[in-house]
């Protein structure tokens, strides 16, 4: 026993020995390291003795990766980064596809996803004009005082969203026509003539005036950017008391089979039961109007 605690002994002095002059891998293993404190020579060079140089870092054991966490959070658990981690290339996961985004999700995120904004009213009182509609009827704003409220829609020939709103658009006036709203649209392309105007409004059923706006005199003011862009006008005041689609039931990438906000329907009801109207904007949809004149 005696014998092999000197030999025991001998054995750590040689190997401190050696870390001290060579400052190589075994310094790593001496009682300074953080590891090692508190540590005998007899332990470290028992140590020491089980690997060769150059192959100390082997002998760490490596910790094994936390148990994968349980119900919901499995999931963020499975997206961890584990760059960290010695993964070979074999056994490193492959990444997992971006997941699908829909075309009306992608809409939806847009600068003209419809809703409620902050953005205030291009202008809060209309100018009087006199223009003639697709059949030759002259019209003039200012004569019309008898309306109880005046719905003005900016129109283009061969609009997709246009067209689909045709329905609606003719649902609107026959509800409210009765009670009093006067229906205009105006065109301010100026590709489409009245020709071309009077065919669309003939294919589609219609009978509200379209009013062609030759010079873009009339609707360049008014700050609209898309056809089918709705002002809701006051009579007598010709307040602006409300700009945007007349509902939410149509847009680029998608189509209800009804709508589930009724804007225009909505102010025209305050407007005939007598109530304060505060002047609201909504993110129009449709095809871009574009006015020659206009700066911006």
């Amino acid at each position: 026993m005696l014998n092999r605690i000197l030999s025991t002994t001998a054995i750590a002095a040689l190997a401190i020995s050696l870390a001290a002059c060579s400052g190589g891998e075994t310094a790593a293993t001496t009682p300074s390291s953080p590891e090692n404190a508190g540590a005998t020579p007899a332990a470290v060079a028992d140590e020491a003795s089980a690997a060769a140089p150059g192959q100390m870092a082997s002998a760490v054991p490596v910790s094994a990766p936390a148990a994968a966490p349980a119900g919901p959070a499995a999931a963020d658990h499975a997206m961890t980064d584990h760059a960290g981690m010695d993964m070979s290339a074999a056994a490193k996961p492959a990444p997992a596809p971006a997941p699908a985004v829909h075309a009306d999700e992608q809409h939806a995120a847009g600068a003209h996803a419809p809703g409620i904004t902050n953005h205030s009213l291009p202008i809060a009182k209309i100018a009087n004009f006199k223009l003639k509609d697709h059949t030759g009827k002259a019209y003039e704003l200012y004569k019309m005082t008898d309306a109880k409220a005046i719905v003005l829609t900016m129109h283009t020939k061969g609009c997709p969203i246009g067209q689909q709103l045709m329905p609606d658009f003719k649902e609107l006036q026959a509800e409210y026509e009765p009670k009093g709203v006067k229906f205009l649209m105006l065109n301010s392309n100026l590709y489409d003539t009245p020709a071309a105007i009077a065919e669309e409004v003939k294919s589609f059923g219609s009978n509200i005036p379209v009013l062609k706006d030759a010079d873009q005199k009339v609707g360049e003011p008014l700050g609209v950017e898309r056809a089918t862009e709705t002002l809701v006008i006051q009579p007598g005041t010709w307040k602006v008391l409300y700009q945007g689609p007349i509902n939410d039931r149509v847009t680029y990438g998608r189509a209800r089979a009804k709508a589930e906000k009724q804007y225009v329907g909505g102010v025209v009801d305050a407007m005939l039961a007598g109530q304060a109207v505060t002047p609201s904007f909504v993110a129009p949809e449709g095809c871009i109007l574009v006015f020659d004149n206009r700066k911006g």
